[in-house]
């Protein structure tokens, strides 16, 4: 699990991107980094290669 972001870290990322949020959006997105680090882990981790998938056929004809 990526190690949690914390408030002064964010607060620091919102003003280097000159993002102005509201104290009520800090506070509704605050609790929500962690997952949003959990699911760029999912993104930047590499896709199975093809081989590694199941094999599956499909027909369009009734009864094959």
């Amino acid at each position: 699990m990526p190690p949690e972001i914390t408030e002064a870290e964010f607060e620091a990322l919102l003003a280097r991107a000159g993002i102005p949020l509201s104290p009520a959006q800090r506070a509704g997105i605050l609790p929500a980094l962690p997952g949003l680090a959990a699911m760029q882990v999912l993104i930047r981790t590499p896709l199975p290669e093809a081989e590694a998938e199941p094999a599956t056929t499909f027909s369009a004809e009734a009864g094959q």
